[in-house]
């Protein structure tokens, strides 16, 4: 009996858990970082105002957070690369700084907030 008590009791705490999704914790990044002050910047400074990704220009765009939303995932993948590939953004390189990719990177992890 004492058996049956302790299932029942296992059954009842593991259906009444509610599942929340847990978002991991990036130990490399610290902080929340910042669309407006962080990301858009980056962004700006190296792809957007430089010709490349200003609108009307090489396609994407990557003038709003939600143009630089939608292609972060491929902006990172493209800011990571060798220096010697042709596809490392920006292009004509220099390769930007490890501290500008983890930042972007960091950015990506936390859901490219508009903050």
């Amino acid at each position: 009996m004492r058996k049956l008590l302790v299932i029942l009791c296992a059954a009842f705490l593991v259906a009444s858990c509610k599942s929340d999704k847990i978002v991991p914790v990036d130990n490399d990044c610290p902080d929340v970082i910042s669309f407006s002050s962080q990301i858009e910047p980056l962004v700006q400074a190296n792809c957007s105002t430089s010709g490349c990704h200003a609108s009307g220009f090489v396609s994407p765009a990557l003038t709003s957070h939600s143009q630089i939303s939608a292609n972060a995932d491929d902006i990172l993948t493209r800011i990571q690369l060798d220096p010697t590939n042709s596809q490392l953004m920006p292009s004509g390189g220099p390769k930007l700084t490890d501290s500008l990719i983890q930042q972007f990177s960091c950015w990506v992890s936390q859901g490219k907030l508009d903050n």
